[in-house]
This record gives C-alpha cells, sequence and structure tokens, in this order.
C-alpha cells in the first residue's frame, strides 16, 4: 500500500474569471438595450415643452455604450503563472510580472473575494482572476499556485 503521492507541479497555471464574466455580459446588454430604447423613444416623448433632438437621441445611445463597456472592464482579469513567477492583469491596467522569489505566500482568505501574494513588507497583489465565485475552478488554480510557490521555494 503507497502513501499520498507528492503534488505535482504544473507547467503553467492560467485563470480568467468565469460567473463574473457572464453576468458582466448579461448587464451589458441589458443597458445597451435600455439605453438604446430610451434613446428611440426620447423625441416622442416632447409633449412637455421641451425639444429633443438627433443628437440627443445619439447622445443618450453613446452614454449606454461607454456606461457597457464600462460593465465589460469586469472581463479583463486574467492569470497566467509558470515557474519563473506570475503575470497578472487587473480591471484596467496590462499584465504584472511578479517573480517567485519577491513572493512570500500565495492566500486566499476566507471572507475575500479575490485571492492574493504576499510580498515583502506585507504589501498585497489581488488576484482578481480567481474569485471566490468560481468555486472549483479557483481551487483548481490556487493548488498549481500553491505548487509552483513551493517549487520555486526547493
Amino acid at each position: 500500500m503507497s502513501g499520498p503521492s507528492a503534488p505535482s507541479v504544473p507547467r503553467r497555471v492560467s485563470a480568467r474569471p468565469v460567473k463574473a464574466v457572464r453576468y458582466a455580459v448579461l448587464a451589458a446588454v441589458a443597458v445597451l438595450v435600455l439605453f438604446g430604447v430610451a434613446a428611440l423613444i426620447l423625441r416622442s416623448t416632447s409633449d412637455n415643452g421641451v425639444g429633443f433632438t438627433a443628437a440627443d437621441q445619439f447622445g443618450i445611445a453613446g452614454t449606454g455604450v461607454l456606461v457597457a463597456l464600462g460593465i465589460l472592464c469586469l472581463t479583463r482579469p486574467r492569470l497566467r503563472a509558470d515557474a519563473g513567477g506570475i503575470d497578472t492583469r487587473g480591471f484596467f491596467a496590462g499584465y504584472r510580472h511578479v517573480d517567485w522569489a519577491l513572493v512570500t505566500g500565495v492566500e486566499f482568505p476566507p471572507k475575500a473575494r479575490f485571492a492574493r501574494l504576499v510580498l515583502p513588507g506585507d504589501e498585497l497583489i489581488v488576484l482578481y482572476a480567481v474569485q471566490r465565485g468560481d468555486g472549483e475552478r479557483s481551487v483548481e488554480v490556487m493548488q498549481g499556485l500553491r505548487a509552483l510557490f513551493t517549487a520555486s521555494r526547493s
């Protein structure tokens, strides 16, 4: 009878939010529809003495597009990790690379929504791509990240 084997170290770990992306796309579509309908019926509601023009309609529709694009920023987080370190991207900026030599811990606190890297001086880097709402996917990603972190220490 053999004992439990050591966990294998993955060559590469990648992650992106799943449930949040679904909700963000649905919300963006709903915003586009609502603002589009508002832009279409805007001209027909001018009985109160205020005159709306085509420019006002385009403004309302354009505002809807901007709001929808803002909501779609929630789909951007990504994470790629390998033996060299972690590349992580948040909602607005580009990728940020962190070498494993700088990382002092990989954690997912019980009440936190996102996983995080702990750096020296208690500096934290939030991993927005690893979210509590994704359940088992997040567990698999955390196991892979911890295996890579442990392998970098040996």
